[in-house]
């Protein structure tokens, strides 16, 4: 029978080639060795090469930018009405510590929904709704356009993207951290808390404004004392509002604010409110200006029974037991991944990045 000379030269190439990964691979070390060795995102190369363009941290190898991190803080400092740029050395690091803390917490809490994306559910609705609910917190386009930069997102589309990823989150959190409040603990709540939920002093009011910037000093009150008199003679306040007060909002019902609670209003503006007797025209000036004001009614603060706060009770203590069962979900999450979780120090000790 005649050798099949095909078979023996691709059983000799492959033995060749075999030897050579070994020879390359364990004995010399050879240029494919570095070749897979440098591929590896583990080696020291693929993390001075990651660092070398600003990753200050992984979650299983995924990249965390340092501008992501300043993002996060410039972010939360924003909320609270201060500003992050002036940080630096030791505070700027402890805040990027805890901002790093958050945004890995949310890659794990990521890619987990992603792995049990089929045991729920987001609809197309709940996505479109709950975006134009976020939209609705901007006074124009332009604002919007410029906290979507902010973020560092790339247009509406992530926008929408990031609004679907929450609602997952939302929906996975809510089936694997499971909340019971009993009818004994909402008695028990009562019975400690239930009058933070009575019904403060209230009071009907209506005004008619000036504003300090429109006029010069001492102008708004004189023009509040000249309406008032011309009240008290018979004008229509509902009139007198619509053609005179500078509020925009209030200008066209009547001037009417609505029931108002002491707590809600500044307090020695609310002082002086809730001292006019039902019916009188009094002038009350704020820190923005002249207001003419009546009320129009009064409530007493009274307390409210167990069955008219059951439903609130159940939804704070509900809504308590959430956030607590959330934070320590994350936490023995966070706790279990560790090993998969990097930090690079030396880029997290770089000056501010934004």
């Amino acid at each position: 029978m005649k050798p099949d000379t095909g078979s023996l030269v691709r059983a000799l190439v492959y033995g060749v080639a075999l030897i050579y990964l070994f020879i390359d691979l364990f004995v010399l070390k050879g240029p494919l060795y570095r070749r897979v060795k440098d591929s590896n995102p583990a080696s020291e190369k693929a993390i001075a090469e990651e660092t070398a363009r600003g990753v200050a941290a992984r979650v299983f190898y995924q990249p965390i930018l340092l501008t992501q991190i300043d993002r996060t803080i410039e972010e939360r400092f924003y909320l609270r009405g201060k500003e992050a740029h002036g940080l630096e050395g030791e505070a700027l690091r402890l805040e990027r510590l805890i901002a790093l803390n958050e945004i890995f917490e949310e890659h794990l809490l990521r890619i987990k929904v992603r792995f049990n994306a089929s045991e729920f559910e987001v609809s197309e609705e709940e996505v479109a709704t709950a975006v134009k609910v976020f939209k609705k917190r901007f006074a124009s386009e332009q604002l919007l356009k410029e906290a979507i930069a902010i973020q560092g997102w790339k247009g509406e589309e992530e926008l929408v993207a990031r609004v679907r990823a929450k609602l997952e989150q939302e929906a996975y959190l809510k089936k694997y951290v499971q909340v019971e409040v009993s009818e004994q603990e909402l008695t028990n709540y009562f019975e400690e808390y239930g009058g933070r939920f009575g019904i403060p002093e209230r009071i009907k009011v209506r005004h008619i404004f000036l504003a300090d910037l429109e006029h010069p000093a001492g102008e708004a009150h004189r023009l509040a004392e000249l309406m008032r008199e011309d009240l008290s003679q018979g004008k229509s306040f509902v009139e007198l509002a619509a053609a005179r007060s500078e509020d925009p909002a209030t200008k066209n019902r009547g001037g009417e604010l609505g029931w108002m609670a002491r707590n809600r209003l500044p307090e020695e503006f609310g002082e002086e409110l809730f001292a006019i007797p039902v019916g009188e025209l009094q002038i009350v000036d704020s820190k923005i200006g002249t207001h003419l004001v009546e009320i129009l009614e009064k409530k007493p603060a009274r307390a409210r029974s167990f069955e008219e706060v059951k439903e609130e009770l159940r939804e704070a203590l509900s809504n308590q037991r959430r956030d607590e069962g959330v934070k320590e979900y994350l936490r023995v999450l966070h706790h279990r991944e560790s090993n998969k979780l990097e930090i690079f120090a030396e880029v997290l000790d770089r000056p501010w990045s934004l």
